[in-house]
């Protein structure tokens, strides 16, 4: 028998379908010593086992939920839900400790719906927002205001202790001081249809009514908040008052008998069985129980006992098991047979006549066995038997094998099992003598095989067709040998071994050396496997040779027959495949001057080779003398085809111009060209001002231009007779005179004007090559200057000189058309 009793749980939850009795049922614990079992519990956060130090031992008995630091939170909860409409009455019972830091924020007992799977810092105690269901809070840092520490009671989601529906008790009286402290402090917390209790070192602190309505998981949170207090629980149980199932021990039974299961009756408890097969109740705690086993094995039945409390009927049940084991009355029919001269022992009573016969036994379970007896009593029998067997054979009579003719004996045991004589007598026949010639064929022919020495034949493979002399007509495809069983009218049989040797035709192999070919290409046509051939196409001249030279000139199938020794042959072909070439088309031949680029493009091909340069199927070029060329061009078969053409590259003419001044002034502006082209036979010049001279230009040519400043650009195009033509260009620069002024009188008295001769120049002189020379009437050099900002004072060795006339000299360069010039006048000193 199974018992499913109340559980002690040791970190680990069972469903609440085997919970609530009449004694105190633990539902689960967090407890042990030396160490703490945590098996069914889930730690979050920073919770772990170990010591919190300072407590009665050193043992790591104890579940921590944060340390002694700033900003810590961690949970704890068990693994297995707990199912508050079941059983409505539950007590959680736990030590809890709260010290070593600064009042952290404190420490929940929780029955959430759902296992947290994080926790929250601060004045949350580590509930996150979502938690839904009942807390139970310890607070040692109350967050509104009020006197630390606070005791609370909560249902809802998440949880602010400044939110409405608190049910709380502060310390305004003093009285709860102890709950910070370096001891364990033992907590119950009682459940009874919604009624919460909190009771905190046997005393009763704060009650409220919050029904749960819903599945949940049961638990611990801690946080610390901005304070470093280490919070920690042990000895955790969680238990409820239940009925005790008891379905008593285990039964076996006769088919058809009365036991009893179940156990002494309580006016507490209420009871339910089931399944109710065969049960004389299912609401008694001890029903009796017959069954019927129909089948020749034990059977089981297994029946469940539900109970609960007669005060709480159906609520928070328990459950047990028995097994009933039913043993079957034995019914055993036996059919018996003896011979006539014998006799059967039924239960050591010897019986020779035949009959039915009845007894009963008991079996090893104390139950009823009947064996019925059904005897049948079989005479013994005297065979003769005549029988005859070929030479080589063997008759076998019982253990005997016999060979020779002649009369022998055997006693046997007929299929009733009782003594059978058989008297033989043996006829031996002689075997019939077989004969046949084998024979040679090439593979394909036809061999006739003639037995002879038999009245009946019968071949083996059985390829071919057999006459009715059975004459064997086949044609093998290899050497095969044949088995000949010849049979006479005795029925006796003789075999032969007839081999055909079948020759194999030879292996002939035709191959082409190029294949496929391009139109003109030779084929050289190979063959191999035969002693000698003949070609059956192309019809050549030696058809014997065992390769021919082909001119693919188009496709056509070649084929050959060829022979072995004795004369067997095979043929093999092959498709010879002729492709075109390619055909090509290609620029026609050009004409072009030396320096000019044309293109030629190529077609028909897939790709082409060009000899001496050029790429792709166009290429550009500019050749400086008559070049041909030529393209081979290759198809998608690879055949190939060639095509020319060329370029003709005839001279150009050189135009060859200079002149002589490229810069003058407007006063000069003559200008002489230089014509040295070569190879001309036509011009044309453009001046520049709108002169166009179409004609032969001779070696040097005078052009006057306009007598005012200008630039000109001089453009003259050149051809010869085959049409080419050259180019050059001259810039010719007509500039301005030079413009000066010399002043014709100064007066050098040291007032404020006229004081200086100086020539004032703008334009068409060089500063650096500058001289001014200053004569008096008698052609003496009385002042000279090479800086043309630097006038004469009309003084002379310190002296002013005499009012009269003088005669001034300057030379200066003109930079545009590198030339010196010297000009004379005269100036008057006057006073």
């Amino acid at each position: 028998m199974r018992k499913l009793r109340y559980y002690v749980i040791l970190f680990t939850i069972f469903l609440l379908d085997y919970q609530c009795a009449s004694q105190t049922f633990v539902f689960a614990e967090l407890n042990g010593t030396p160490n703490i079992n945590t098996i069914g519990w889930n730690l979050t956060g920073n919770a772990y086992t170990g010591d919190t130090g300072g407590d009665l031992d050193a043992s790591p008995n104890e579940l921590i939920l944060t340390n002694a630091s700033g900003n810590q939170s961690g949970g704890v909860f068990y693994g297995t839900p707990i199912n508050p409409s079941l059983c409505s009455k539950w007590t959680v019972e736990f030590d809890y400790r709260i010290w070593g830091g600064s009042a952290a924020d404190g420490l929940a007992f929780c029955f959430l719906d759902v296992p947290p799977s994080g926790f929250v810092n601060g004045q949350g105690v580590g509930i996150p927002g979502t938690a839904n269901g009942l807390k139970v809070i310890l607070d040692t840092w109350n967050n509104c205001g009020g006197p630390n520490p606070e005791l609370q009671i909560y249902s809802g989601v998440g949880y602010g202790e400044c939110n409405a529906g608190i049910v709380k008790i502060d310390n305004t009286t003093n009285s709860l001081g102890f709950m910070r402290s370096n001891n364990y402090q033992p907590v119950k917390i009682t459940y009874l249809n919604g009624a919460v209790t909190v009771f905190i070192n046997n005393t009763q602190y704060l009650t409220a009514n919050f029904p749960i309505n819903f599945v949940g998981y049961m638990g611990f949170t801690a946080s610390t908040g901005g304070s470093t207090d280490q919070h920690s629980v042990r000895n955790v149980i969680i238990y409820t008052d239940q009925a005790t199932s008891n379905a008593g021990p285990d039964l076996s039974i006769c088919t058809g008998e009365n036991g009893q299961i179940g156990s002494i009756s309580s006016p507490s408890n209420v009871y339910s069985w089931s399944p109710a097969i065969g049960l004389s109740a299912t609401n008694v705690s001890n029903p009796s129980v017959t069954l019927t086993n129909f089948g020749n094995s034990p059977i089981t039945q297994i029946y469940t006992v539900t109970t609960s409390l007669a005060s709480n009927p159906g609520v928070c049940p328990t459950t047990d098991q028995v097994t009933v084991t039913v043993y079957p009355n034995i019914y055993t029919n036996v059919n018996a047979a003896i011979c006539d001269n014998e006799s059967f022992n039924f239960d050591n009573l010897l019986i020779d006549n035949a009959g039915i016969y009845i007894d009963s036994l008991q079996t090893v379970y104390g139950c009823d066995s009947v064996v019925t007896l059904s005897l049948t009593v079989n005479p013994t029998n005297i065979d003769s038997i005549v029988a005859q067997i070929c030479q080589g054979d063997v008759y076998n009579l019982g253990p005997q094998q016999i060979s020779s003719a002649g009369t022998y004996t055997q006693v046997f045991q007929s299929s009733l099992g009782c003594d059978s004589t058989v008297v033989l007598e043996l006829i031996v026949n002689s075997l019939p003598l077989l004969s046949c010639q084998g024979a040679i064929i090439c593979q394909g022919d036809t061999a006739i095989l003639t037995p002879l020495g038999s009245d009946s034949y019968v071949w083996t493979p059985t390829i071919g067709s057999i006459n009715t002399n059975g004459n064997l007509t086949v044609s093998p495809a290899q050497t095969t040998v044949f088995n000949l069983t010849g049979t006479d009218v005795n029925g006796c049989s003789s075999n032969l071994n007839v081999t055909v040797i079948v020759q194999q035709a030879p292996n002939i192999q035709l191959s082409l050396d190029n294949n496929p070919a391009c139109i003109g290409e030779s084929v050289l046509t190979t063959v191999s496997g035969g002693t000698f051939y003949e070609w059956v196409t192309p019809s050549l001249i030696n058809q014997n040779a065992n390769s021919q030279l082909l001119t693919a000139n188009n496709s056509q199938l070649i084929q050959v027959i060829g022979y072995d020794n004795l004369g067997c042959s095979s043929k093999d072909s092959i498709n010879l495949i002729v492709n075109p070439l390619p055909l090509l088309s290609i620029t026609p031949s050009q004409s072009i001057c030396v320096g000019e680029t044309v293109q030629i493009s190529v077609s028909g091909a897939l790709t082409y080779n060009w000899i001496p340069q050029g790429n792709g199927s166009t290429s550009q070029f500019s050749p400086l003398t008559t070049t041909n060329y030529s393209i081979t061009g290759i198809d998608l078969n690879g055949c190939e085809n060639v095509i020319s053409t060329s370029i003709l590259v005839n001279p150009k003419p050189i135009a060859n111009l200079s002149a002589e001044p490229l810069i003058t002034t407007s006063d000069s502006p003559e200008i002489n060209f230089f014509n040295n082209s070569e190879g001309v036979t036509q011009y044309y010049l453009q001046l520049g001002d709108g002169s166009v001279i179409e004609e032969e230009i001779p070696s040097v040519y005078t052009y006057t231009y306009p007598f005012t400043e200008g630039n000109y650009q001089v453009y003259m195009l050149v051809e010869n007779q085959f049409g080419c033509t050259d180019s050059t260009i001259l810039y010719i620069q007509v500039k301005g005179d030079e413009i000066f002024y010399i002043p014709n009188t100064f007066t050098p008295d040291g007032d404020e004007h006229n004081n200086l001769f100086v020539p004032v120049f703008t334009n068409g002189f060089d500063p650096a090559n500058f001289e001014l020379e200053i004569y008096d009437r008698w052609g003496e050099l009385i002042f000279q200057s090479f800086n043309a900002e630097k006038g004469w004072n009309g003084h002379f060795n310190g002296e002013l000189s005499q009012v009269g006339t003088y005669v001034w000299k300057i030379m200066y360069k003109n930079p545009d058309l590198d030339e010196y010039k010297v000009i004379t006048g005269h100036v008057n000193l006057i006073r």
